[in-house]
């Protein structure tokens, strides 16, 4: 379908108000992209998902993921290899695939799904399994069970790297504990010696670049022997390190090193975790996408009292009820209007309606209304009409609404209109819906006694 005629109908503001309901990056990102479909069967499953998807929800179940929002980022990370993933990265995709995890698993309990391991098994229905479109949505799911709470087990709630992470990691950090009191403590006992406590600014131990240092007024510099890292801004501090600790000093930096070291061991196996499982993660990314997606439609149907209607063949468009979507919600999710509801039906053998009536009567209102339903619907989304409201998908949809010509000069107008509708009719590929606002506005007394309408 033509984007201008989408954005003629306003169904960008749609796409709008359907991402604000996402949880998700990847379901903000469907919604964005949606299009309407052409394809009878493809708009029949569509609405078939988008309705399980409802009577899941309302059956008390849940579409909700959870997603960290530098999940983009996350997953660039880890699409490239060698890079490795922070601690909070981790814990957030951890906890990202692992709420994909429950939702697919919830669905397929409520479904009747005997489900296998994440190691590329199969899953197994039972006769007269429920939901049967949203088990296919998730059967390509494997689930990351082992990797999350491989995760879970190394990194704790706060993102710090646990001592139990890796028996070396342990071990190492034990050590260095250990060397840290010891160096502390002689640093202390120097502090408080009578020949070193009269030159110190402070009776402290300090850090400076990862070793520990004592603080001795500038003046004193070559009263105790040491390695001067650096002074204070007003340079009458001075942050030596006494050669007594130095052999100390060099014992702890080497362990920390190697804790360093064995962290990011640690992070980059459990970023090779997922890595080295990226067909399954590009499954499950796009399950999510399509659950959250899904997630997305169940929230603009519970705001619309959406229904899926009834597909025909004969080209009747019936729309019984019909509430114009937008008055009815918006992106910041108050209404605009108050939206009454319109029988809209154009039945076999009739193939064409004319709406009429004063200035500021709805008209244009339902005329939108009257292409925006279809539209949606074509989308997979569920609109607000009645049931037994019933429509035959169109290949075409074309929409001449509002003035395209911003020049106030009624002959500039008039011809560009015209010259739109004879687009339409060159573009047309049956099914067809054409909407005609105010047909023949803006048309020169002269130059439209030349026109004639008549029946093709």
């Amino acid at each position: 379908m033509q984007a201008s005629t989408l954005t003629a109908l306003e169904f960008d503001r749609i796409r709008e108000i359907l991402a604000s309901h996402a949880l998700t990056p990847l379901g903000e990102a469907r919604a964005l992209a949606l299009e309407p479909s052409t394809d009878v069967e493809d708009i029949r499953a569509r609405l078939t998902l988008a309705t399980e998807a409802v009577q899941y929800s309302t059956a008390g179940h849940s579409l909700g993921l959870w997603a960290p929002e530098d999940l983009r980022d996350i997953l660039a990370l880890v699409g490239v290899d060698g890079q490795v993933l922070d601690p909070q990265q981790l814990l957030g995709l951890a906890r990202f695939v692992d709420s994909v995890d429950g939702v697919v698993s919830s669905i397929r309990r409520a479904a009747g799904v005997n489900s296998s391991s994440h190691n590329g098994g199969e899953t197994t229905p039972e006769v007269g399994s429920a939901y049967p479109a949203l088990r296919g949505v998730v059967q390509p799911a494997r689930s990351f069970e082992e990797e999350v709470q491989a995760v879970r087990r190394a990194i704790d709630a706060s993102g710090e790297v646990s001592d139990h992470a890796s028996p070396a990691l342990r071990d190492i950090r034990d050590r260095l504990r250990r060397q840290r009191a010891k160096l502390r403590s002689t640093l202390e006992g120097l502090s408080k010696g009578r020949d070193t406590a009269k030159y110190l600014q402070d009776q402290i131990v300090t850090d400076r670049n990862g070793r520990y240092v004592l603080v001795v007024r500038a003046e004193h510099r070559e009263s105790i022997p040491g390695i001067v890292h650096g002074s204070s801004t007003s340079g009458a501090s001075l942050y030596l390190e006494p050669l007594a600790t130095v052999e100390l000093n060099n014992e702890t930096v080497t362990l920390a090193e190697r804790e360093k070291a064995e962290v990011h061991r640690i992070l980059l196996a459990l970023t090779d975790g997922f890595r080295m499982r990226g067909d399954d993660l590009e499954a499950l990314l796009d399950v999510a996408a399509a659950l959250d997606e899904l997630f997305a439609k169940t929230e603009l149907a519970r705001q619309l009292d959406g229904v899926a209607p009834e597909i025909t063949t004969d080209g009747r468009l019936e729309w019984l009820g019909a509430r114009h979507p937008l008055l009815i919600t918006s992106i910041q999710g108050r209404t605009l209007g108050v939206a009454i509801a319109s029988d809209l039906l154009i039945s076999p053998p009739h193939k064409a309606l004319v709406i009429s009536g004063p200035n500021t009567g709805g008209k244009t209102v339902a005329l939108k209304a009257f292409g925006l339903l279809a539209v949606m619907a074509q989308a997979g989304l569920l609109i607000p009409v009645e049931r037994g409201s019933k429509f035959t998908p169109f290949k075409s949809v074309f929409a001449d609404i509002g003035d395209d010509q911003s020049i106030s000069a009624s002959l500039s107008t008039f011809s560009a209109r015209i010259a739109h509708i004879v687009e339409m009719e060159r573009a047309l590929e049956l099914p067809a819906l054409m909407l005609l606002d105010e047909v023949g506005s803006g048309t020169d007394p002269v130059e439209g006694g030349a026109l004639h309408f008549h029946d093709v």
